[in-house]
């Protein structure tokens, strides 16, 4: 016979777990080796002797030597790379595989070892533990490992959430509000999530995909490669470019690992290490010297710091949805092994535990309580399935087998029954437990009461009675079930804001279909509206401000404008997306998988971050001045946009180019002065020259009132400046800005129209405007998917033909006011105007050509 209980999986960034909740629910079972190791390292290398891959220790043991060990690929999830291992290259996921195959076969190989003769514990369904900020191309691709690995994945579980379930299932902890603060080895995560009545709500999540105990390792071992450049040894490293450099640096942040270890138990510590690496100039590098833990802190301190700053913003949020702030907090669990970390430990429980009802963190199992908790997830939505496939017999018991009463209430299916089976029965030795008919195989699910008897473990039979009676040894429990998460749990939550593109008031925004922090399962239905007769409908899913999927729906070119689109957006539980559109009769199913994108195109989120922060300067800005960063920065994020998962090159030109604007026109990020001096200066400029030229009065006032006016608010605006005080600063820059905008529109409505000079102006202005909009045409990226991108192609060259002939042709000929007719001469500006006007607005439909709007007709 075999008993399949799905197993709970950690797939750690340095080390992985695997954990499975015994029937009895007594007790997690969790794999330890003939060492009682409970982890296996994340890491999987070549063996060129046996010609074999090699996972976990034996892989790790191979650091420092050729081929090296591949590690951290966690960091590498959902990137369309290729890594070198042994004679071939392998996607992240393919890595991972592995390393879940590793972790499949060492748990059957420890419950082989632990079960009764003839009985087999399989090991073929699992939940998959993932970081909370894990967004939707990682999630895939840490499903795809797990099919890789022959695993059923039936669950993904955020691992904030698995953690406070192990400690709820093992404290035997009742209702209240957790903030979980994970740090592993190569990512942080904090969730704040409330239990009420058995059931889960993740309220509010943070953390950073970049931050672990791997990075305060590199940031101790950079420090030591300063010390001992500072004895004379040649450790001035390119760790980026050469192979070798890397591998140096590789042999240091090993040491500091272990003086880090050692520091969690003693405040100082005594290192002496031969023979560390050999420096660039082939000298051999050791190392002693007496390193005290505030060494260590110091170094480490701010990347601390970071983690409680996403806590805070996490706090924020669940104050701001469910009035869930600090002080409502009662339990802080420290999640990961960089948790043993005293300055961790210290600051967690000054900055959080303190003003908190938890007066110390929760710090138990903290390498294992992400699988264990797994387990326990997995135990409630897997349920056991028990059966012997020699009888064709398979029953699946969604309710624990575990009861403290007279009888047990079991809900159950059967899913295989001998030819002829009529109904199902329990039986004891000596007497009945209970029995249910079946009338279909596979069947309804089965309520079904069996008296229990009193010892902690009851051996019982399930007899299949029909034609011919088969039975299958199990058995049952006496017993408390702890606490686990209830059916109506929603323990995962969308990661990051899902949205649509959509056009407001002629400008692209987005819509937001899902919010970040929303529960799984869910499900979201919208109407949108046509805005053009392009042919087509295009609706372009973001992942924050980032494309995920766009759906292209032809149309005929003649559907009314304010047609209805309604689009249903669902995710499930395992955090698969699924859209649905449906239009003038037309529908269109698609599965939500996301583009691949690379860690150099956004390793920390500075893609996202930059479109976000053009999204507040766009909003921040006004009149003309805004008006020009808008027209600018606008197309460079639609162009980021289609870019991102697609060219790194241009990525990266695109958004230097977006950042170089947003400090021309706002200032660095971290500049208190917005907007800067020199864009002061020149709004100051443009002021002065329109009063110079003006004759007499200008907006009431005359040349000394004007002179006066000037010379106090630059008095004001530079004294600001020097005081560092933005809201003075930006005040005087705002009326510097009004003042030129009204004195230009009175000096232009006193202009005589034929005036020579004011013609020439006018020309030279124009040609530049054409120039710019030839530019804006030539540098325009088309969208990625191939539908959306022809259709776009196609409006440009037409444009682009448009442009040549209404305005950059007639302009080569053009005269000037003072060679020509004056009055035939602004007749064809005008004209060439109005034409670039309805070009410049063309070029800035082409990339919302099909878009919808969810303004009604």
């Amino acid at each position: 016979m075999f008993l399949d209980r799905p197993v709970g999986i950690d797939l750690g960034t340095t080390n992985s777990e695997i954990a499975l909740l015994h029937p009895s629910e007594r007790d997690v079972v969790i794999y330890a080796d003939r060492f009682g190791r409970k982890t296996i390292p994340s890491a999987v290398a070549w063996d060129p002797k046996s010609e074999q891959f090699l996972v976990g220790y034996p892989a790790r043991a191979r650091r420092g030597r050729s081929p090296h060990p591949i590690e951290s690929i966690k960091r590498k999830m959902g990137q369309s790379v290729r890594i070198e291992v042994g004679p071939g290259s392998l996607s992240p996921e393919e890595i991972s595989g592995k390393i879940l195959v590793e972790l499949r076969d060492r748990m059957r190989e420890h419950l082989a070892s632990q079960a009764a003769v003839g009985v087999e514990l399989r090991v073929v369904r699992a939940v998959i533990s993932v970081p909370a900020y894990f967004d939707a191309p990682q999630i895939e691709a840490t499903r795809r490992a797990g099919e890789l690995a022959g695993l059923d994945v039936i669950g993904l579980l955020q691992e904030p959430t698995a953690a406070a379930i192990y400690h709820a299932w093992k404290n035997r902890l009742k209702d209240g509000n957790f903030l979980i603060y994970d740090l592993g080895g190569g990512t942080f995560d904090v969730s704040v999530l409330r239990c009420l009545g058995g059931e889960y709500q993740v309220l509010a999540i943070d953390g950073d995909n970049y931050l672990g105990g791997d990075d305060l390792d590199r940031r101790f071992a950079e420090w030591l490669r300063l010390d001992l450049v500072k004895r004379g040894y040649a450790l001035d490293l390119d760790v980026r470019g050469d192979e070798e450099d890397r591998h140096r640096f590789e042999r240091l942040v090993h040491l500091a690992q272990e003086i880090k270890e050692s520091l969690s138990t003693s405040p100082v510590v005594h290192v002496s290490k031969q023979e560390v690496v050999h420096d660039k100039a082939g000298e051999v590098v050791s190392y002693e010297a007496e390193i005290g833990l505030a060494d260590y802190e110091k170094a480490i301190s701010d990347l601390v710091e970071t983690t409680i700053a996403c806590c805070k913003r996490a706090l924020a949020r669940s104050r701001e949805v469910a009035s869930v702030g600090l002080e409502e907090i009662d339990h802080v669990v420290l999640v990961g092994g960089s948790t043993r970390v005293p300055l961790v430990m210290r600051r967690v429980t000054e900055a959080l535990c303190a003003k908190s009802r938890a007066k110390e963190p929760l710090h138990d199992d903290v390498d294992t309580c992400v699988a264990l908790g797994a387990a326990v997830h997995a135990a409630q939505i897997g349920g056991l399935v028990v059966g012997d496939d020699a009888k064709n017999a398979k029953v699946h018991f969604s309710t624990p087998l575990v009861g403290h009463g007279a009888t047990l209430r079991l809900g159950l299916r059967v899913l295989a029954a001998p030819e002829g089976t009529k109904e199902i029965v329990f039986r004891d030795h000596e007497r009945e437990l209970g029995r249910a008919p079946i009338s279909a195989i596979p069947s309804e699910v089965i309520k079904l009461d069996v008296a229990l008897g009193d010892a902690e473990e009851n051996p019982v039979t399930l007899a299949f009675d029909g034609g011919h009676a088969t039975e299958v040894a199990m058995a049952v429990y006496r017993g408390d079930v702890r606490p686990r998460a209830s059916a109506l749990s929603r323990a995962s939550v969308v990661a990051k804001d899902i949205a649509i593109e959509i056009v407001r008031g002629g400008r692209r925004e987005r819509r937001i279909l899902l919010a970040r922090g929303a529960g799984l399962p869910a499900s979201t239905q919208h109407q949108f509206f046509t805005v053009d007769q392009s042919g087509a409908v295009v609706l372009r899913l973001l992942q924050n401000r980032l494309p995920i999927k766009t759906l292209l729906l032809e149309v005929p070119k003649d559907l009314p404008i304010g047609t209805p689109v309604d689009l249903t957006l669902r995710c499930d539980e395992t955090m698969r997306m699924e859209a649905r559109a449906l239009v003038a009769g037309q529908e269109l199913w698609a599965q939500l998988e996301p583009p691949a994108m690379l860690a150099r195109f956004d390793p920390r989120g500075s893609v996202e971050a930059i479109l976000e922060e053009a999204d507040q300067a766009s909003r921040g800005l006004w009149g003309s001045y805004g008006t020009a960063f808008r027209r600018e920065a606008d197309a460079l994020m639609v162009s980021i946009r289609e870019v991102a998962s697609t060219d790194p090159d241009k990525l990266e030109a695109l958004c230097q180019r977006l950042r170089l604007l947003l400090d021309e026109y706002r200032g660095g990020p971290n500049d208190g002065i917005v907007p800067p001096m020199h864009r002061f200066e020149e709004a100051l400029d443009s002021l002065r020259r329109v009063v110079y030229r003006a004759g007499g009065s200008l907006v009431g006032m005359d040349r000394s009132e004007w002179d006066a006016r000037i010379l106090a608010i630059e008095e004001r605006a530079r004294r600001a400046f020097d005081e560092n005080d933005g809201a003075t600063w930006r005040r005087a820059f705002n009326e510097v800005q009004a003042l030129y905008e009204t004195a230009h529109q009175e000096e232009f409505a006193s202009l005589r129209l034929d005036d020579p000079a004011y013609l020439t102006r006018r020309a030279h202005t124009i040609t530049a405007w054409a120039n710019r909009l030839e530019l804006t045409l030539a540098d325009y990226v088309p969208a990625a998917a191939d539908d959306v991108r022809a259709m776009q192609l196609e409006e440009q060259a037409r444009i682009s033909s448009w442009l040549r002939e209404k305005a950059t042709t007639p302009l080569v000929g053009l005269g000037t006011g003072e060679s020509g007719d004056a009055t035939a001469l602004r007749r064809q500006l005008d004209q060439i105007a109005t034409e670039l006007e309805r070009i410049e607005s063309a070029i800035e439909r082409v990339a919302s050509l099909g878009l919808v709007t969810d303004r009604g007709a």
